[in-house]
Order: structure tokens, then sequence, then C-alpha cells
């Protein structure tokens, strides 16, 4: 099972060598390729063989290449890991309004229950007025309670002059994690044949991930909840270390449907269940639980 992430901000070579990924930054250090669960390219001057984006996209690797400003910039997506990727993408097409909206009403109750458990995790007693606003979501989120529940939940997270516009520590470390995710969620979209514009609720023709930016709402409190307890720690720094933590969240807990997952496994398991809501039954459809932060130990 794949479990390793891997983080390169030194000028690298990596390469393909006996099905082992190879970094040498002056030093050499071998990976079998089948432990590996991610990569994050976070030096411009790093090269890549193409034997070994091949290898990495057969393989299913989430790969991600971040720009000189070291904020994630491109990914690779595995598009021939699905053989039937026609009958999926007409599965999406030929999804109704309503189911979508039923979906979507699922999707944002989870998310608000998610942070409703971030405040409670860090003693923060407007957990009950998110948990209330949870109560209230129509179908399809007609009245906008995600907006609601997110002025609510930051305010109460991070302090009443926090925005998620301001140019800070904080909202570095949140933008960091969430790309992460939802670099991951693409790549597991695209092994099961989504196509990922194809969105539940979000349209927006100019994204190519609408289907990526529905998924990750429940998993963003992961994030929220690990910026929070780690932000006095980065002493107002935001570089390597931090990065390469945040990248770690993908070994770290959640709950779904009762069981302790980690959060890859997790998305892999949201996404069948999109399948499975699609062509059956919304109730098929489990989304994750927030746990404080833990990871799971694979040595």
């Amino acid at each position: 099972m794949a479990y390793r992430n891997i983080f390169v901000a030194n000028q690298s070579v990596l390469k393909l060598k006996n099905n082992q990924l190879i970094v040498d930054n002056g030093e050499e250090y071998s990976f079998p390729i089948e432990d590996v669960r991610s990569v994050i390219l976070d030096n411009c001057s790093t090269t890549v063989t193409c034997s070994l984006l091949s290898e990495l996209a057969g393989q299913g690797v989430c790969v991600m290449v971040c720009d000189s400003k070291h904020m994630p910039a491109c990914m690779l997506l595995p598009v021939g890991s699905y053989c039937r990727i026609s009958k999926r993408i007409t599965l999406q097409i030929n999804q109704s309004s309503p189911k979508l909206k039923r979906i979507w009403q699922r999707i944002v109750v989870s998310k608000i229950e998610n942070q409703a458990r971030c405040l409670e995790i860090n003693n923060n007693h407007l957990y009950l007025q998110l948990i209330n606003i949870s109560k209230t979501v129509a179908s399809g989120d007609s009245t906008n309670r995600e907006g609601y529940a997110a002025r609510v939940y930051f305010k109460a997270l991070f302090g009443d002059d926090f925005t998620r516009d301001d140019e800070s520590i904080i909202n570095a470390g949140l933008n960091y994690g969430y790309a992460i995710l939802r670099s991951y969620i693409c790549k597991t979209l695209v092994a099961y044949g989504f196509e990922p514009s194809l969105g539940i609720h979000h349209k927006n023709q100019l994204n190519q991930f609408n289907l990526a930016d529905d998924l990750i709402e429940p998993f963003r409190p992961v994030v929220d909840n690990y910026v929070f307890q780690n932000i006095e720690k980065w002493d107002g720094e935001f570089k390597t270390a931090q990065k390469g933590a945040l990248q770690l969240l993908l070994n770290s807990a959640v709950l779904l449907d009762g069981k302790r997952h980690s959060v890859a496994n997790a998305i892999e398991l949201v996404v069948q269940g999109i399948v499975s809501a699609y062509e059956e039954d919304i109730q098929k459809l489990k989304l994750p639980q927030l746990t404080d932060t833990e990871f799971f130990n694979y040595d």
C-alpha cells in the first residue's frame, strides 16, 4: 500500500531505476514506487525523466509541481488508468439536477459538521452554532448556509480580524494544504474515469476541476485544524518544513462510516461513493468525519 509522501525542496535529479524512484541531490535516495503516495517538486531547477513520470502516472502517484513562489502550479494526472472513461462521463452527464442538489446538500452538511468538530476539538463553544446551521441546509444549499457557516467559523477559529483574503501565514498554510488535497482528489477522480470539470455544484466553465472542488469541502477542516494547532510553532515562517508537514496530512486519520482511515484512503472511498450515488442511491455516499490530528504510522 502506498504511504510515502516525498517533498523535494533542493535542486535534484529524479529518475527511474529498477522500479525505484531515485532522488539525487548530491546524495542518492531510493524509494519503491509502489510505496509512494505523492511527490511534490518544490524547486524549479529539479529535473525529472520522462520514464519516471510515465511510471508514476501508471502507478497512480499524485505529482505536483510548484512555481517560483513555491506554490502548487500543476499536477500529473493518470489519464490511462481507467478503461471505460466514456461510460463514466456519460453517467456524470445523465445525473438529474434534483439528485445533484441532494448530493450537494449532504456535502455541505458534512463540511459544516466537520467545521463544528474542529471548533469543538479546540474548545470553542461556537461549535454549537455551527451544528445548528448544519441542520438548516436545504437541497442544493439554496440559502447558502455554507457561506454563512464559513463566516462564523473562520472568525471563531482564527479571530475576528481574520479574512480568507489576507496575505498571511495562516492563509498560506490553508491554501497550500487545500492544494495538496485538491491535487490528490483530482488524481483519484481521473483514476476512476471521472471528467473532473463536470461538477456537482461547481459549474465554472473556466475551472477544469469543478468536481474536485465539490468533494474537497468536507476535507478542508483537516487542514484548518492542523494549521490552527501549529501556527504558533511556525514562528512566522512558511517554508519547507511546514509544507512537508502539510503534505503528510494525507496520512492523517479521519472517520468514515465509523472506521478510521487515512485522508488519502478516505478520498478514494468518497470517490467510490460518488459512483454508487450516481448509479444507485445517494445514501451510499459516505463522507468523512473530522478527528483531532493523528497520523498513521506505516513503519
